[in-house]
Order: C-alpha cells, then structure tokens, then sequence
C-alpha cells in the first residue's frame, strides 16, 4: 500500500482578495447608512453621528473638541458642548418646537423666546394669559401653556415662572397691591405647567416681581402692555457662561397685540426705573 502523505493542506494565494472584498462591502454599508442618517439631518443626529464614527474608528475625538472642517473655512464638525454650548443649542431647540407647534395650533405669534445672558425666556402677554387684574387663567391660553411645557420638557433646567406687572398702583380686596397680583398669576401658570401638563414640580417654582423688572417704559401705554407679561425662565449656571455674556436678539415675532391691550387698572402713570429682585420669602415670590 502507498503511504499517503500528512501534510499540511495547501494554501491557495489566490483567496486572498475575499479579504479585501469583504473590507470593501463593510466600508460601503457604512457609506450608505452615513447617506440614510443625514438625509434629515439636524444638529442632534450629526453630533450622535460624529460621536459614534469617533468611537468606531478610535481616532480619540473628545466630545467638545472642534476639529478641523473638510471644507475650507469650516470650524469643526463638533460643537463645543460647555454650559454656553447646551444654553444655544437649548435655544434652537426650544424655538424650533415652540415655532412647530404653534403653527400646528394656529397660535403663530403668540409666544417669544429669547435668551438673555444666563437664562432661556419664554415669554406670554398677559392680555393672552390672564384677564385684567386678574390670576385666573383664560380658557383659551391652555393651548399656549400646553407648547411651553412641551418645550421646556425637553431640558432639565430649572424653571422659574415669573409674574410681572406695569407700575399702575392696584388696590383690591383679593390684591392688595401689584406684589399680589404678580405672584398669584405666576403660582396660577406654575400649577397649571405642573398638574396638566407634566412639568416636573421639583424643578421649578413661582416668584412675582410686580413691576420692578420692566422691559419698557412705563410712561407710554404700548410700554406698560409690554411689561404686563408672564416669563418662562429656563436658568442656567451663570459662572458656566460667564465668557459668553452676549444677549440673542433674534425672538420669535409676539402678536400685535401684545402692545395694545388696555391697562390693568385705572390711575396715574408714573415712571419706574427701578430693578429690584423680590424677597424670596416674602409676598414677591412663591414657592411650589
């Protein structure tokens, strides 16, 4: 009998390119799924995108470290994500909800937002809130309070729901004075924003200011319509931003007539430039 040889089983060179072949088709399925993911892209996909290539490739891309852009002038594929970073994209956010679904609702217009310095503000007039002298909430601005919760659900900031008036002295059995009336109508908007609309109450609380924090003069009617408001505050930590001070002028557009709602109440005008912050144990702010 013919002793058969044991060795080893040839290897066959030309098998090789499977190799590169299989290479080839992994690359391309990660092409078109790249292609898939920013069809509809947005700011939130292409920083989770870029996130996760950096993982997947190891190239040691800190999140909040700006590289450098394919394209000329370009300032980097990821955004710095510091306090001041989340505070503007917080923003984007927030606008593009609020602009979304107020034109769903029919209610375009109605609402503002803003940033000013350290803090996102959502803000309503009070002739669409609240009827005059009053901290009863109309009807009609559910739908409103409904897309401000839905919006500020969307961060874990603290909210601070604020109450402001003109500087029209009033003086009623229910509201002594505009330090009643503010408070109550921002502790109204707070139970409203907690209890139906699922606003997290451990994260928010109500103060009023009465008519110490103006954005107009109170000399002119169209200036004591605008700050006759209710501010929706989303703070943020103001060290965390503090080389980042520049104040977004660009708002939503607020309704006309925001500016030319009668007064709450009857009297002589007098102007106040005075800033004071409420006591936060006293009449001038509560809490929830």
């Amino acid at each position: 009998m013919s002793r058969r040889s044991k060795g080893h089983a040839e290897e066959h060179p030309d098998e090789r390119w499977v190799i590169s072949y299989a290479d080839l088709v992994t690359l391309l399925l990660g092409f078109f799924i790249i292609l898939y993911a920013t069809a509809d892209a947005n700011q939130v996909k292409m920083e989770a995108l870029a996130r996760g290539l950096a993982e997947a490739f190891n190239v040691g891309v800190k999140e909040g470290q700006a590289g450098d852009s394919i394209f000329d002038g370009g300032t980097g594929v990821i955004p710095e994500r510091n306090e001041a970073g989340n505070l503007d994209f917080d923003l984007q956010r927030v606008r593009q909800l609020i602009d979304e679904q107020s034109l769903r609702a029919g209610v375009t217009g109605q609402i503002l937002v803003t940033r000013e310095a350290d803090r996102i503000v959502i803000r309503l007039a009070d002739n669409l809130v609240f009827p005059s002298a009053s901290a009863d909430i109309r009807p009609e601005a559910n739908e409103l309070l409904r897309i401000v919760a839905a919006a500020v659900n969307q961060t874990d900031n603290e909210i601070r729901v604020e109450g402001h008036t003109d500087n029209i002295p009033l003086a009623t059995d229910k509201y002594p004075s505009n330090w009643e009336l503010s408070s109550a109508r921002a502790t109204a908007v707070l139970r409203l924003l907690t209890e139906q609309f699922g606003v997290d109450p451990e994260r928010a609380f109500a103060a009023g200011f009465g008519q110490y924090r103006p954005i107009a003069s109170n000399l002119t009617p169209e200036g004591r319509a605008l700050n006759r408001r209710a501010d929706i505050v989303l703070l943020y930590p103001a060290a965390s931003i503090a080389n980042d001070s520049t104040a977004d002028t660009n708002t939503l557009p607020i309704e006309e007539s925001l500016a030319n709602p009668t007064s709450e109440a009857s009297g002589t005008s007098t102007s106040s430039d005075t800033h004071e912050d409420p006591a936060t144990s006293g009449a001038g702010a509560s809490h929830e």
